[in-house]
């Protein structure tokens, strides 16, 4: 309104004076807009090739045990999901039938020994009467044959005597190795028979070390050959899905010679230290194999790409602070990082984050505030906040 009455007094045109009321400042080209993002630098170094598969943890090694020998089980020195050491007694079965069965096979074996060595006194008693034709040949040839009969006894006598120990031996049950016992449901006062489902007491796992297995593709065995030497053998680091804090080394000791024709996956293995027990056997885990390693390879944060069709860019920045769209050649990517075969060189700067935010070559950028804490409030909330405050406190007063 006020522009109208300058015009009527002054008997100006109109049209410009309200042109000149009405004009303001011409929008800034995008150019010229500086753009909040974070940058990063390409990197050059060593750059591992990884492969993650999912993998089952197994034990190498579980062992039945099983009565060998009938009789009532007497102890049970162990609780169910114990740890046991290679020679710990487990199990006594009754023990008094084998050990008379021992005196017995003892006593036979004294008695053997005693027939042979009067067999053998006959035999010297009578040798030199041969050649005087007291003692007939025939006669003589009895006695020999008598201490060769005597000698069998004896060892007869004395492999009973083995099989008594043995079977005495049997009544003491001990740890063939290192591991865990499972649940059992055999109970003291149980009579254990061999061949019956009484006669296996328990099952002891073992966990330390702990075997690891996955199944790469067939299609990926090409290369697990062309990586894979005897100087150089492959390696798999094995981890537990959110436990970030465990992890274990091992070197892949197995590979299977055929590809399962259901799933054309390779079965592979590693042994790895599993002490404590962290890792169950049939427990989820993840295998990470090493395929090989980069020379010299330009890396950037993955994040950083532009994909525009086929083809693949980043904005490099200049010494201006402006970006220049430039394309890259992608080798890999992995783990958030990608390997460039071409494009950048170390050294060189581009936008790591706001990205999407640039339109135009020639874009200037400015740094990014750093990241907010989860749950932290934005500066502009606090600074609001702040004010209410104060106004609060002027109208108290």
């Amino acid at each position: 309104m006020k522009c109208r009455c300058l015009a009527t007094t002054l008997g100006l045109p109109l049209v410009l004076l309200l042109h000149g009321c009405n004009e303001q400042a011409a929008p800034a080209s995008p150019a010229s807009q500086a753009v909040p993002v974070t940058t990063t630098q390409a990197k050059v170094s060593s750059f591992p090739v990884k492969r993650t598969y999912p993998a089952i943890a197994s034990s190498p090694w579980i062992v039945d045990i099983i009565g060998r020998v009938e009789g009532w089980l007497e102890t049970r020195n162990f609780k169910q999901g114990d740890f046991v050491e290679e020679g710990d007694l487990l199990f006594v079965i009754e023990q008094a039938p084998y050990e008379a069965s021992l005196l017995a096979a003892m006593a036979a074996l004294a008695e053997a020994e005693a027939q042979e060595v009067l067999a053998q006194v006959i035999v010297d008693r009578n040798a030199p009467l041969v050649a005087t034709g007291a003692v007939a040949a025939e006669e003589f040839d009895q006695y020999e044959a008598n201490l060769a009969i005597a000698a069998a006894q004896v060892k007869s006598a004395e492999a009973q005597v083995v099989q008594a120990k043995l079977n005495l031996s049997y009544t003491e049950i001990r740890a063939p190795i290192d591991g865990r016992i499972g649940a059992t449901s055999i109970d003291p006062g149980t009579l254990v028979v061999p061949g019956s489902e009484s006669a296996t007491l328990c099952t002891i796992v073992a966990a330390d070390p702990i075997r690891i297995n996955f199944a790469p593709s067939a299609n990926e065995f090409p290369e697990y050959l062309a990586s894979w030497t005897a100087k150089r053998p492959l390696h798999a680091e094995v981890t537990i899905p959110r436990e970030k804090a465990w992890k274990r080394n091992g070197q892949i000791t197995f590979v299977d010679n055929t590809a399962n024709p259901d799933t054309s996956l390779i079965r592979m293995w590693t042994d790895v230290d599993n002490t404590g027990y962290e890792l169950l056997p049939g427990q989820y885990c993840e295998a990470t194999v090493t395929m090989k390693v980069l020379e010299n390879a330009v890396t950037i944060p993955a994040e950083a790409l532009v994909q525009v069709a086929s083809d693949v860019y980043v904005w490099k920045v200049g010494k201006d602070d402006t970006v220049t769209e430039t394309k890259v050649e992608v080798s890999l990517q992995q783990d958030g990082t990608a390997v460039l075969s071409s494009g950048l060189k170390e050294g060189d700067t581009v936008v790591q984050t706001g990205v999407e935010k640039i339109r135009f070559n020639g874009t200037k950028i400015t740094k990014a505030p750093p990241a907010r804490s989860p749950g932290t409030p934005p500066p502009d909330m606090n600074k609001a906040a702040d004010q209410r405050d104060n106004g609060t406190k002027k109208s108290d007063g």
